[in-house]
């Protein structure tokens, strides 16, 4: 027996027995999985080179693969093995490689379980890597073969419900088969089977009495995150290619936040799973697998997960202190367009599948109203994509990437002249660059205004224009009609995070900083992920009520803390540290070497003077 083996899945790797993973050329690897797992016993010469080099011309490809034979027969002589034969006109398996291990051949035999094929499919076959070209379509071949022989296990299975790990197993085949294929009725008719009923869902929704005292519904906690979900799909076209037949949801396993009860994680994960079983017996959409959505969730680079797998909502689940918290994000704009609170206690598990179905029908009923926007989307990638480029540069509070965000909005406006998100992103540019040079050029706050309005008149349903009109109010002095603005942006959306914010910073400077910081707390509670002008607004607040040490903590918690140097300064000068207050003076007076405090003070739209007076004294003090 062959003491090497080939591993296919993850990376493409040539192993000892010990597992240690063996130098042989990565290019020479294909061949011999072409070789083992297709149908022919021999390659030509210049067809291995065709296929490994297809961009190079002929000489250039027979000279790159001399040059690999020569380390192919340098390798099998270190390891006193013969995997490929090659002569001067083909390549065929060597006596060894004919013997070699690999693990894609499993799929083919009889007596390969379930489980077994359930653990390679949760890699990608060959790492996923390959570029387009003869190899990638040899690849997508094997991998449909792959999924042909897991369905056939499938559905082979004994017709009597197995037992635990069984389930579990039959359960992600499903969904894999199914994210694959949405309309396989076999495979979906299992998981109907396992379906929570939706008769209970129904009658406690008719009869009022929906189990409150396990899953009661707190607040729609809508928020406005931008954490990684604002960088989503920065090259749309290839994820058009799924969402223009059926849009895909992936369903997120729950995150653990301080405080939640680690009892309850067991029965939640059952939730989520039960949910997930629930959307799958919808024709409309297509659910991304379960552990394609742990591995999106758990991924560094989420953009590209979402992009792979054509992404068009996410729904994101949080355990926490005061119970489980649903969201649905519909990734293109990074919109929460639903969520929901549902406090959790010691009845919760046996109402577990009736809570899973009520969950299910309000994702369900909340994608049928987001159908709309979802064909704007498609229907203008190009668009979406500017207004994405401009919407991650904003998460950067420093004039370069509000400047460049301002080209991604303008960019989005040429290919659709009516795109209210991208008068709204002006806006938003235009009252940050106002905020940022800390010059006092209302010309900005004007701009800012009027993009407000444009993207009122486009959307006037929509709270996010009214939100960016009442922050260049605010700015402008007009502290009324901002209050007024911010008030309506509430109003049309109660539990949108950002307008929150907004309107907290507008309380501060209508001399309320004690209502602002209230307001701010909550816009943080309802979006923890929160960017960082949320936590410069709550340190404004906590500033003006005296809280100096607050105000330091929230700066320390902004992911680019240098922008509100100037307010750090002062809040180290108020508790006395005075070389911590002149240390940050100095690093803002290398940003803003032109502030001149008087002449600020002079245009800082705040109500009462002594606001005004308690932040000249904390700059003063340390230094400016």
């Amino acid at each position: 027996m062959c003491p090497l083996r080939l591993q296919t899945f993850g990376n493409l790797a040539l192993k000892s027995r010990s597992g240690e993973d063996l130098a042989f050329p990565q290019k020479a690897l294909l061949l011999v999985c072409m070789l083992r797992l297709g149908e022919r016993p021999v390659l030509r010469r210049d067809e291995a080179s065709a296929l490994l080099w297809p961009e190079a011309d002929r000489e250039a490809q027979q000279i790159n693969l001399r040059k690999m034979v020569s380390r192919i027969r340098k390798a099998q002589l270190a390891y006193h093995s013969v995997i490929l034969d090659i002569d001067d006109t083909s390549i065929t398996l060597g006596d060894d490689g004919q013997r070699l291990v690999v693990d894609a051949a499993c799929f083919r035999r009889d007596d390969t379980s379930l489980e077994t094929m359930l653990a390679l499919l949760r890699e990608r076959f060959l790492g996923g890597k390959l570029p387009d070209g003869p190899l990638r379509r040899w690849a997508d071949l094997q991998v449909n073969r792959q999924y042909h022989f897991l369905r056939a296990r499938l559905l082979a299975s004994p017709g009597a419900a197995p037992a635990g790990p069984d389930i579990a197993a039959m359960r992600e085949a499903a969904f894999l088969l199914l994210e694959r294929n949405v309309h396989d009725e076999p495979v979906r008719s299992l998981l109907e089977a396992d379906a929570p009923s939706s008769q209970p869902a129904m009658r406690a929704t008719a009869d009022g009495q929906a189990p409150r005292s396990a899953a009661t519904p707190r607040s729609t906690a809508l928020d406005t995150r931008q954490p990684v979900y604002a960088e989503v799909m920065p090259r749309v076209q290839r994820a058009l290619t799924v969402t223009a037949s059926l849009p895909r949801l992936a369903l997120l396993p729950p995150a653990l936040r301080a405080g939640a009860s680690r009892t309850l994680t067991g029965t939640v994960a059952a939730l989520i799973d039960d949910i997930a079983i629930s959307l799958c017996t919808l024709r409309d959409i297509s659910i991304v697998a379960p552990h394609t959505a742990k591995r999106i969730q758990e991924s560094n680079d989420k953009i590209a997960m979402l992009e792979t797998h054509a992404v068009s909502y996410l729904v994101d689940t949080t355990l926490c202190a005061e119970g489980l918290m649903v969201q649905i994000i519909f990734v293109p704009l990074d919109r929460v367009i639903w969520a929901e609170r549902f406090a959790l206690d010691v009845p919760f598990s046996s109402h577990r599948k009736v809570i899973a179905r009520i969950i299910a029908d309000s994702i369900a009923a909340e994608l049928k109203r987001n159908q709309n926007p979802l064909v704007e989307y498609e229907h203008h990638p190009d668009a979406y994509r500017a207004y994405l480029s401009g919407a991650r540069q904003t998460k950067d509070l420093s004039l370069p990437s509000i400047r460049g965000a301002r080209r991604g909005f303008r960019e989005a406006l040429q290919y659709r002249r009516d795109f209210a998100p991208s008068f709204i992103g002006l806006a938003r540019t235009y009252s940050l660059e106002w905020v940022l040079t800390a010059r006092g050029d209302k010309s900005l706050l004007f701009k800012a205004a009027d993009h407000a309005r444009l993207a009122i008149a486009q959307d006037p349903d929509g709270a996010a224009g009214y939100k960016e009109l009442g922050v260049a109010k605010l700015y402008l002095g007009d502290l009324d009609e901002s209050l007024e603005a911010l008030a309506r942006a509430e109003a049309l959306s109660p539990h949108y995070a950002d307008a929150i914010y907004s309107y907290a910073d507008s309380l501060v400077h209508a001399s309320r900083p004690d209502e602002g910081l209230r307001k701010i707390e909550r816009a943080i509670e309802l979006n923890p992920l929160s960017p960082d002008d949320y936590f410069w607004s709550a340190a404004g607040a906590s500033y003006f009520v005296g809280h100096y040490q607050d105000a330091i903590d929230y700066i320390g918690r902004m992911s680019h803390p240098s922008s509100a140097d100037r307010l750090r300064a002062a809040a180290f000068a108020m508790l006395g540290d005075i070389p911590m207050a002149r240390r940050y003076r100095r690093k803002d007076r290398e940003a803003n070497p032109h502030f001149d405090l008087d002449r600020w003070l002079s245009v800082l739209p705040i109500r009462e003077i002594w606001q005004k007076e308690l932040y000249r004294e904390g700059l003063s003090r340390a230094g400016y």
